[in-house]
Protein backbone atom coordinates (compact mmCIF):
# COMPACT_ATOMS: atom_id res chain seq x y z
CA UNK A 1 0.00 0.00 0.00
CA UNK A 2 2.54 2.43 0.66
CA UNK A 3 4.87 1.50 -2.63
CA UNK A 4 0.96 2.35 -4.37
CA UNK A 5 0.79 5.70 -2.25
CA UNK A 6 4.75 6.31 -3.54
CA UNK A 7 4.24 5.75 -7.42
CA UNK A 8 0.70 7.82 -6.78
CA UNK A 9 2.69 10.98 -5.48
CA UNK A 10 5.64 10.75 -8.00
CA UNK A 11 2.94 10.70 -11.02
CA UNK A 12 1.36 13.46 -9.41
CA UNK A 13 4.78 15.36 -8.93
CA UNK A 14 5.71 14.50 -12.86
CA UNK A 15 2.37 15.89 -14.21
CA UNK A 16 3.08 18.97 -11.90
CA UNK A 17 6.09 19.69 -13.00
CA UNK A 18 5.38 18.91 -16.49
CA UNK A 19 2.45 21.43 -16.40
CA UNK A 20 4.81 23.98 -14.48
CA UNK A 21 7.10 23.37 -17.49
CA UNK A 22 4.66 23.59 -20.13
CA UNK A 23 2.83 26.49 -18.67
CA UNK A 24 6.24 29.30 -18.85
CA UNK A 25 5.71 31.99 -21.26
CA UNK A 26 8.47 31.83 -23.96
CA UNK A 27 11.61 33.12 -23.63
CA UNK A 28 11.65 37.02 -24.26
CA UNK A 29 12.99 38.70 -27.47
CA UNK A 30 16.73 39.66 -26.58
CA UNK A 31 17.63 42.93 -25.75
CA UNK A 32 19.14 44.69 -29.09
CA UNK A 33 22.57 44.96 -27.95
CA UNK A 34 22.47 41.03 -27.92
CA UNK A 35 20.94 40.48 -31.24
CA UNK A 36 22.64 39.94 -34.31
CA UNK A 37 21.96 43.13 -37.37
CA UNK A 38 21.52 41.07 -40.25
CA UNK A 39 21.02 43.93 -42.49
CA UNK A 40 23.74 45.67 -41.03
CA UNK A 41 26.25 42.36 -41.09
CA UNK A 42 25.86 42.65 -45.08
CA UNK A 43 26.15 45.80 -45.72
CA UNK A 44 29.24 47.54 -47.18
CA UNK A 45 30.02 51.01 -48.09
CA UNK A 46 33.11 53.52 -47.80
CA UNK A 47 32.64 56.79 -45.53
CA UNK A 48 35.02 59.53 -45.70
CA UNK A 49 34.45 61.77 -42.31
CA UNK A 50 35.67 64.83 -41.93
CA UNK A 51 35.23 67.48 -38.55
CA UNK A 52 34.48 70.92 -39.28
CA UNK A 53 32.77 71.93 -36.00
CA UNK A 54 34.26 73.83 -33.36
CA UNK A 55 34.40 70.72 -31.19
CA UNK A 56 35.99 67.83 -32.31
CA UNK A 57 35.31 64.13 -31.53
CA UNK A 58 37.54 61.93 -30.20
CA UNK A 59 38.84 59.24 -32.65
CA UNK A 60 36.45 56.38 -30.62
CA UNK A 61 33.55 59.02 -31.42
CA UNK A 62 34.38 59.64 -34.55
CA UNK A 63 35.04 55.91 -35.31
CA UNK A 64 31.55 54.92 -33.68
CA UNK A 65 29.39 57.56 -35.67
CA UNK A 66 31.51 55.95 -39.08
CA UNK A 67 30.45 52.48 -38.05
CA UNK A 68 26.57 53.33 -36.86
CA UNK A 69 25.76 55.80 -40.28
CA UNK A 70 26.91 52.37 -42.57
CA UNK A 71 24.49 50.41 -40.25
CA UNK A 72 22.27 53.50 -40.68
CA UNK A 73 22.30 53.51 -44.43
CA UNK A 74 21.74 49.59 -44.33
CA UNK A 75 18.64 50.15 -42.87
CA UNK A 76 17.30 53.28 -44.92
CA UNK A 77 18.60 50.81 -47.99
CA UNK A 78 16.05 48.15 -46.22
CA UNK A 79 13.41 50.35 -45.61
CA UNK A 80 13.52 51.76 -49.15
CA UNK A 81 13.32 47.99 -50.87
CA UNK A 82 10.63 46.66 -48.66
CA UNK A 83 9.09 49.10 -46.57
CA UNK A 84 9.92 47.62 -43.22
CA UNK A 85 9.96 50.04 -40.80
CA UNK A 86 10.26 47.75 -37.91
CA UNK A 87 13.51 46.04 -38.91
CA UNK A 88 15.88 49.61 -38.15
CA UNK A 89 13.52 51.21 -35.82
CA UNK A 90 16.37 51.03 -33.35
CA UNK A 91 18.20 53.54 -35.72
CA UNK A 92 15.42 56.29 -35.61
CA UNK A 93 14.60 58.97 -33.08
CA UNK A 94 10.96 58.71 -31.84
CA UNK A 95 9.61 61.12 -33.82
CA UNK A 96 11.76 59.88 -36.92
CA UNK A 97 9.74 56.55 -36.58
CA UNK A 98 6.33 57.92 -35.58
CA UNK A 99 6.38 60.32 -39.26
CA UNK A 100 7.59 56.52 -41.04
CA UNK A 101 4.22 55.22 -39.43
CA UNK A 102 2.34 58.03 -40.31
CA UNK A 103 1.37 56.12 -43.61
CA UNK A 104 3.06 52.75 -43.07
CA UNK A 105 0.65 50.10 -44.91
CA UNK A 106 2.67 47.09 -43.82
CA UNK A 107 5.59 45.94 -45.96
CA UNK A 108 5.81 45.58 -49.85
CA UNK A 109 8.00 44.00 -52.31
CA UNK A 110 9.68 46.49 -54.31
CA UNK A 111 11.71 45.01 -57.06
CA UNK A 112 13.71 48.13 -56.85
CA UNK A 113 16.69 48.45 -54.86
CA UNK A 114 18.84 50.86 -53.61
CA UNK A 115 22.73 50.51 -52.34
CA UNK A 116 25.28 53.24 -50.93
CA UNK A 117 28.55 52.73 -52.11
CA UNK A 118 30.37 56.36 -50.82
CA UNK A 119 29.99 58.78 -47.99
CA UNK A 120 31.75 62.03 -47.51
CA UNK A 121 30.16 62.60 -44.07
CA UNK A 122 31.25 66.57 -42.68
CA UNK A 123 30.59 67.12 -38.93
CA UNK A 124 29.25 70.80 -39.27
CA UNK A 125 27.86 70.71 -35.40
CA UNK A 126 28.96 68.54 -32.39
CA UNK A 127 27.67 69.14 -29.25
CA UNK A 128 29.76 69.01 -26.26
CA UNK A 129 28.06 66.41 -24.70
CA UNK A 130 28.54 64.37 -27.88
CA UNK A 131 25.15 63.20 -27.85
CA UNK A 132 24.16 65.59 -31.37
CA UNK A 133 25.94 65.82 -34.70
CA UNK A 134 24.93 68.32 -37.23
CA UNK A 135 26.71 66.75 -40.69
CA UNK A 136 26.60 66.98 -44.53
CA UNK A 137 26.88 63.87 -46.52
CA UNK A 138 28.34 66.08 -49.70
CA UNK A 139 28.92 62.87 -52.11
CA UNK A 140 26.83 59.61 -50.93
CA UNK A 141 26.80 57.55 -54.19
CA UNK A 142 23.59 56.16 -54.23
CA UNK A 143 22.43 53.34 -57.02
CA UNK A 144 19.57 52.08 -57.57
CA UNK A 145 18.65 48.91 -59.60
CA UNK A 146 15.61 48.56 -61.80
CA UNK A 147 13.47 45.03 -62.34
CA UNK A 148 14.61 45.11 -66.50
CA UNK A 149 18.07 44.78 -65.18
CA UNK A 150 18.81 48.56 -65.99
CA UNK A 151 20.53 50.96 -63.51
CA UNK A 152 20.85 54.76 -62.35
CA UNK A 153 23.91 56.65 -60.15
CA UNK A 154 23.02 59.25 -58.22
CA UNK A 155 25.63 62.10 -56.31
CA UNK A 156 23.42 63.18 -53.67
CA UNK A 157 24.26 66.06 -50.94
CA UNK A 158 22.24 65.46 -47.64
CA UNK A 159 22.09 67.42 -44.18
CA UNK A 160 21.38 65.22 -41.46
CA UNK A 161 20.48 65.50 -37.52
CA UNK A 162 22.25 62.65 -35.65
CA UNK A 163 20.97 61.85 -32.33
CA UNK A 164 23.07 59.46 -29.89
CA UNK A 165 20.68 57.41 -28.12
CA UNK A 166 21.01 54.10 -26.18
CA UNK A 167 24.38 52.73 -27.60
CA UNK A 168 24.56 54.27 -31.01
CA UNK A 169 23.60 57.23 -33.62
CA UNK A 170 20.20 57.43 -34.24
CA UNK A 171 18.89 59.80 -37.43
CA UNK A 172 16.57 62.38 -36.46
CA UNK A 173 16.23 64.28 -39.60
CA UNK A 174 17.69 64.55 -43.12
CA UNK A 175 17.04 66.61 -46.17
CA UNK A 176 18.32 66.26 -49.48
CA UNK A 177 20.16 69.37 -50.70
CA UNK A 178 21.51 68.16 -54.29
CA UNK A 179 21.22 65.20 -56.36
CA UNK A 180 22.77 64.73 -59.91
CA UNK A 181 22.58 61.60 -62.05
CA UNK A 182 26.21 60.46 -62.58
Amino acid sequence: MLRLFLLFLGLLVGVFLYFRVESQPPAPELPIFLRQDTIALAHHTSIKLSVLSKKTPSMAQQEQLRHDYADLWAHLNHLYATNDVEAGKEYYTEEWFRQLCKHYEGEIESRVSRTDSLHHLQIMNWSRDGLVCAAVDSNAILTYSYPDRSTRRVRTSLALVLLFQGDHWRIDAMRVLDEKEI
